[in-house]
């Protein structure tokens, strides 16, 4: 398996994970909004879980990052890691925009804002390090 695929592999499984974490813990904000501290906490600690293995691959990647041979070996790679950049945005702005009380739209609105940057972390290193193998 090519270092593409680790990249693209780390992306989707990141995002997943991630969007997953952010699901569960932004219904219980929505149920509870004056809970902020402890939801947050509980969602960082599910990120960092939820990182391990993609940040694991991210790492066997770099440890095989030569050049490819040709630029269609990172097709397939590319659109994974384009379409995990794309989907995170999208899934967290529709959860943010469902079934939000009055008194928690900031406090929805912030906790979105910081999943969309974690939940893109990973594909955006993966992006990267398919552009730093083109040939």
């Amino acid at each position: 398996m090519s270092s593409a695929y680790l990249f693209a592999i780390a992306a989707i499984l990141a995002c997943v994970s991630i969007l997953l974490v952010f699901k569960i813990n932004i219904e219980k904000l929505k149920e509870n909004p004056e809970n902020t501290a402890a939801i947050q906490t509980k969602f960082f600690i599910g990120v960092a879980i939820a990182e391990v293995i993609p940040m694991i691959l991210v790492i066997f990647g770099m440890m095989d990052l030569t050049p490819v041979a040709s630029i269609e070996e990172l097709y397939i790679p590319g659109i994974i890691v384009i379409f995990a950049l794309v989907f995170s945005p999208l899934f967290i702005f529709l959860q943010r925009s469902v079934g939000v009380p009055e008194n928690a739209k900031q406090t929805v609105m912030t906790f979105s804002l910081i999943g969309i940057a974690l939940a893109n972390a990973i594909p955006l290193i993966a992006l990267v390090s398919l552009i730093m193998i083109l040939p």
